[in-house]
């Protein structure tokens, strides 16, 4: 697979941003006069942040840095300053692209609304080694997580993306529901220029599940990837909805459950459902599985995550890196070509995280699985880091911010569900009731919304185990249960 490319030029549709349609090539005169610019400035394997917008550009503007053989970072004008600081002060970003918002920053900017219409056919190659982008995953010193991902292991997970063989036609219609700082919307943006279909983007501000219906019920979408606390959130309405042009519908960045998959199965009568399982670190999704209409295959209600991509190979070990056998549970590792070479200038970070097992390189998921048969099962994670509206979020950080809000009072984050079941985060804080309002107008400026909490809870004195250290459990089945 060819990566980095630019779309070929054609009058069929390329994208629809705010229900407004570009041509490919109106999408590819955008990409040329960006590459045009970048290459002005002679980078190479540069780091160039973007401010994420709801604009064409944005889009535009992520191919031309892969064309020109640079860096894309992400940039959410919504994050927090600190947040945004951290990122360009750690990736070394030259330079910064945004078209209709600014971050704040005292790096050189270029707005990519003002740049004159060129050509540019110069496609660079890339070496496998060098870096296609760079995610930033919450971290436990509360400082954001890099995650460089590189040209090699974009390749890698495409060659796996192909090998699934999804069949769908020229103008197929493709959904991308994702932030951009979310590594399922690179397959989001990359499947419709390589299917030469059209992408249809969720804007950030939208209620997201509201929005992805309408799109996918107006536009008769035919491929889309959803994270599944949107179909949770649809089920009061399963009864009316008929999505008959859908094709292939998958389900990540959260645990797929096998009840509300059958029933949604029946409002898409036509299409496939896959399950896609990968952190960041193996590049969009490592192990993917074709879910059956009946007898779907199940551990404690959540669906198969199946089995590797082509060029991935997974283990299940003991806490002693011993390969456990069919059936009992383990912290699943990753090795392969989809799997990043390190942590951005985090060498501790990397210790943690890699591990070598009979003269192979493995990455540690720090998810619980099992395997039966072919099948590999997710069962919960290892740690306490959980998944939030698809995103991952260290609950270390959440607790370090609010420790350091109130006076060093110790405090704890878990993971609940709201009335939807979908996921939210509760915090217990170790001190006398404070006023909450407060507490998040300072967690807003140092975390994603996503990341603060929904609920809080207060107690004098935390339990603590036989070794002195706060029992979690006993928490959890005081404030959950």
């Amino acid at each position: 697979m060819i990566f980095p490319f630019l779309p070929e030029l054609s009058n069929n549709n390329a994208i629809c941003v705010k229900d407004k349609f570009f041509t490919y090539t109106q999408f590819r005169k955008r990409i040329d006069s960006i590459a045009f610019e970048l290459s002005t400035h002679n980078y190479k394997n540069a780091a160039i942040g973007l401010v994420a917008s709801d604009h064409v550009d944005t889009y535009a503007a992520i191919m031309a840095i892969w064309a020109t053989g640079n860096i894309f970072v992400p940039l959410n004008p919504y994050h927090p300053k600190d947040r945004i600081e951290s990122i360009v002060s750690q990736s070394e970003i030259k330079l910064i692209l945004y078209s209709v918002e600014k971050v704040n920053s005292d790096k050189n900017f270029v707005c990519t609304l003002d740049l004159e219409e060129k050509g540019f056919t110069d496609i660079a190659q890339p070496k496998n080694e060098d870096i296609a982008y760079i995610l930033f995953t919450s971290g436990s010193t509360g400082l954001p997580k890099g995650v460089p991902v590189s040209y090699g292991n974009v390749r890698s997970f495409l060659k796996g993306l192909d090998a699934i063989q999804y069949e769908l036609d020229v103008d197929s219609k493709f959904l991308q529901m994702f932030d951009l700082s979310f590594d399922l919307s690179i397959v989001s943006i990359l499947a419709p220029m390589i299917f030469k279909g059209c992408m249809f983007t969720v804007p950030n501000n939208d209620i997201k599940y509201q929005t992805v219906y309408r799109l996918l019920e107006e536009y008769d979408i035919e491929f889309a990837i959803v994270v599944p606390s949107i179909i949770t959130y649809l089920r009061p309405y399963f009864e009316e909805i008929c999505l008959e042009k859908m094709k292939h519908l998958c389900f990540s960045a959260e645990a797929s459950k096998d009840t509300i998959t059958s029933e949604f199965m029946k409002c898409c009568p036509n299409a496939k459902f896959y399950n896609l399982y990968g952190p960041t670190e193996a590049t969009i999704f490592a192990l993917w599985y074709n879910i059956p209409t009946k007898n779907i295959p199940s551990q404690n209600g959540i669906i198969s995550i199946g089995q590797p991509t082509i060029e991935t190979e997974a283990l299940i070990v003991d806490d002693e890196n011993n390969i456990v056998k069919d059936g009992e549970k383990g912290e699943l590792l990753l090795s392969g070509n989809q799997v990043i070479s390190s942590y951005l200038k985090d060498e501790e970070k990397d210790k943690e995280a890699f591990v070598y097992i009979n003269n192979k390189r493995y990455y540690r998921t720090g998810d619980i699985c099992s395997k039966d048969g072919d099948l590999y099962f997710y069962l919960g994670r290892k740690d306490y880091q959980v998944k939030v509206r698809g995103f991952r979020v260290e609950l270390s950080e959440i607790e370090h911010h609010i420790t350091s809000y109130c006076n060093e009072n110790r405090t704890v984050a878990l993971a609940s569900k709201d009335e939807n079941e979908s996921e939210i985060i509760v915090a217990i804080i170790e001190s006398e009731e404070i006023d909450t309002k407060k507490l998040n107008e300072y967690l807003k400026s140092k975390m994603p919304f996503y990341m603060i909490p929904s609920k809080y809870y207060f107690m004098s004195n935390f339990p603590l185990n036989n070794n002195g250290k706060i029992n979690r459990k006993e928490i959890e089945k005081i404030f959950l249960n």
